[in-house]
């Protein structure tokens, strides 16, 4: 795991006084908790090798997951109506979520500060992944694809 998204995450919060109660990075003592929950809940690790993949592309993901297109072809439209589009798709019933990146590092947050933190990022951090801190339903954004899609 690289450290560049950790300090650069890590920066943004502080340059922009984001309250530690609604956005902070999870224990790393429970990282692999949340990462294999999230595995295990959604991955269809029977039938594929099991190997914990956290870009869209290598995922296997349960065929009977639902699928939606979020945002799409990001190059199409700017950061910030790409990223309202992945804000309007989470639940109004979300409380916090967890953010993963695809190095593995794992936030917890409210929606709008997490939506806020990855408008302030530099690039984007690779693939990453808004989870629902019940595990019902997860948003993934795939940089190769340039979209982003709600499974639930």
């Amino acid at each position: 795991m690289g450290n560049e998204v950790r300090d650069e995450i890590e920066a943004i919060i502080k340059e922009k006084h984001i309250d530690r109660t609604s956005f902070h990075e999870y224990s790393k003592f429970h990282y692999d908790e949340i990462i294999r929950k999230f595995y295990y809940t959604f991955c269809d690790y029977q039938n594929f090798i099991p190997h914990i993949y956290l870009e869209h592309r290598y995922m296997h993901l349960r065929e009977n997951l639902r699928k939606e297109c979020l945002a799409g072809f990001l190059r199409s439209c700017n950061r910030v109506t790409y990223l309202k589009k992945i804000r309007n798709g989470i639940p109004d019933s979300a409380g916090k979520c967890f953010l993963i990146s695809s190095d593995g590092w794992v936030y917890e947050g409210c929606p709008e500060e997490i939506c806020q933190v990855l408008g302030e990022t530099e690039g984007w951090l690779g693939d990453f992944i808004l989870l629902s801190d019940k595990f019902k339903w997860f948003i993934i954004h795939d940089e190769i694809a340039e979209c982003a899609f709600l499974y639930h």
